[in-house]
C-alpha cells in the first residue's frame, strides 16, 4: 500500500512538472515568434499617402522602411486609367525606396504596388492608393469658342451694316445720281406745262 501511494505520488509529480514544461515551451515559442516578426521589414511612410487626394500631381513616390532593403528586388509599379505611369526603376537608398513617375499626370485614380526584399531575405509587398484631383480654371473648362473674336473691318459683321446704312461709295453715288435726274425731270416737266399754259393763254387773247 505505501509503495503504490508513493509511486502514484511520483505520477503526479511527473505529470504536473510535463505540464509545466509544456506550458513553458509553448510561451517560450510565442515569444519566438513575435521577435522574428518584429524583426521583418514594415513599411513606415508612403508618399503619396494611401487614400489621399492631391491638388498638384506628384512626380514620384517615396516609400520608408523601418530598417534597410536589397538594392537588387524593389520593384514599385504605379498604374491609373492611361497605363503604367511610373518612369524607369526603383532607386534604393537604405531604408527609402524612390520611384518617378511621368509628368503631368491627368487627373483620376492611381494604384501603387510595390515589393521589396529586407536583408535576411523576407519579402515584403503591399498596395496603395491615391487620386489627383487639379482644379480646373473657368478659362480650361469653357473652350475656345466662349469668348466671340472682336468684327473686322473686311468681316461679315461690319459689311452688313455699312451696305444698309448706304455709306459705300458706288451705291451712294447711283443713289445721288438717279435722285439728281428725277429732279431735272420733274423741274423740266413742271417748266413745259407753265410754257403750254402761258402760250395757250396767249392764243386765246
Amino acid at each position: 500500500m505505501f509503495m503504490d501511494s508513493g509511486g502514484k505520488r511520483r505520477t503526479i509529480r511527473i505529470g504536473v512538472w510535463v505540464t509545466i514544461l509544456g506550458l513553458l515551451l509553448g510561451v517560450l515559442s510565442s515569444i519566438i515568434m513575435a521577435t522574428e516578426a518584429d524583426a521583418h521589414t514594415a513599411l513606415r511612410s508612403i508618399s503619396p499617402q494611401d487614400g489621399s487626394s492631391l491638388a498638384t500631381a506628384p512626380t514620384q513616390v517615396v516609400l520608408t522602411f523601418d530598417e534597410a532593403v536589397s538594392t537588387s528586388f524593389a520593384t514599385v509599379t504605379v498604374t491609373g486609367a492611361q497605363g503604367v505611369v511610373s518612369a524607369g526603376k526603383a532607386v534604393v537608398a537604405g531604408a527609402t525606396v524612390t520611384q518617378a513617375l511621368l509628368p503631368n499626370l491627368p487627373n483620376g485614380r492611381y494604384a501603387v504596388a510595390y515589393r521589396v526584399v529586407s536583408d535576411d531575405g523576407h519579402p515584403v509587398s503591399d498596395k496603395s492608393t491615391f487620386t489627383i484631383a487639379v482644379a480646373t480654371s473657368p478659362s480650361q473648362t469653357a473652350g475656345p469658342s466662349a469668348t466671340p473674336l472682336p468684327a473686322t473691318p473686311g468681316s461679315a459683321a461690319s459689311t452688313a451694316p455699312t451696305l444698309a446704312s448706304g455709306s459705300d461709295g458706288t451705291n451712294g453715288g447711283l443713289g445721288l445720281r438717279v435722285g439728281l435726274a428725277v429732279g431735272v425731270a420733274a423741274l423740266a416737266l413742271v417748266g413745259g406745262t407753265a410754257l403750254v399754259a402761258s402760250s395757250r393763254r396767249r392764243s386765246g387773247e
